[in-house]
């Protein structure tokens, strides 16, 4: 299986359910990396979280797995680039999102305050999100029914959380969208802008590139559609018995028990 790696440009690492549950690293994660690195391989760890690469690295360091934040790409990143991209060359945003998405894009963009004012697009988050009030609800509510963009970090209905299920970004942005009457953008995993814009970053052509991940719907399933070769791991989301029924477009291309079988 080692060897399979060393046929792509690039290894694509999920991170929730395949490096680490909770603020626990999974088995073969911090040997995989480690030798990812010594080998001068170019690899990316990914994430739908509403937060930056900087402070998912800091999450990774309390693990002690080691990793350059350069290498690590977020929904909140994507939904980043998307706007800087799209709405060049100088954004106006609002944040109904996170500290991260504040701290990636101040100075790049010009942030909103009201709904008065002209507005390019409004970046969703979840619920808990610390930009997310109820004064800032009716703005954001005020600036896409005049034409702003919204776009969502993530289609992710609910997430998992100490206290239970809890709303995702997907939920809060179908809620403003439908207040709205307009139709979102989404820019987590697993839709095409994500691995796109993270391909661009790697510079390397989707092809070219292997996905290791635990979920079939957010990882297999995006990935393949860009025609990647997929991995799937049982350490996380999806279980042997899930891919029984599954169609052959959402089948892995390889199906391994952790990260460990990688270093054989």
């Amino acid at each position: 299986m080692a060897e399979l790696l060393e046929q792509y440009h690039a290894i694509l690492l999920d991170l929730d359910g395949t490096i680490y549950h909770d603020e626990y690293s999974l088995p073969g994660a911090k040997e995989l990396m480690q030798r990812l690195q010594a080998r001068s391989k170019k690899f990316a760890c990914l994430s739908n979280s509403t937060t930056s690469p900087l402070r998912v690295l800091q999450r990774l360091m309390r693990m002690g797995v080691e990793v350059d934040p350069s290498n690590i790409y977020t929904a909140a990143a994507a939904a980043a680039d998307y706007v800087l991209r799209q709405f060049a060359p100088r954004p106006r945003i609002f944040n109904l999102a996170t500290e991260g998405i504040q701290e990636m894009l101040d100075g790049l963009v010009d942030w909103v305050g009201s709904g008065g004012e002209p507005c390019h697009a409004i970046i969703v988050g979840n619920l808990t999100n610390v930009y997310v009030t109820e004064e800032r609800l009716r703005i954001a509510l005020q600036l896409a029914r005049k034409g702003a963009q919204v776009v969502g970090i993530s289609a992710d209905r609910v997430y998992p959380s100490a206290r239970g299920l809890e709303f995702g970004c997907g939920a809060l942005t179908e809620m403003l969208c439908y207040a709205a009457n307009v139709q979102g953008v989404y820019c987590g995993k697993p839709q095409r802008i994500f691995f796109e814009n993270l391909c661009r970053r790697l510079e390397v052509e989707p092809q070219n590139c292997v996905l290791i991940g635990d979920n079939v719907e957010a990882d297999i399933v995006g990935a393949k559609a860009l025609g990647m070769r997929t991995i799937l791991t049982l350490t996380g989301v999806t279980r042997r018995k899930d891919l029984r029924d599954l169609l052959p477009h959402m089948q892995p291309d390889e199906v391994i028990e952790e990260l460990t079988d990688l270093l054989v």
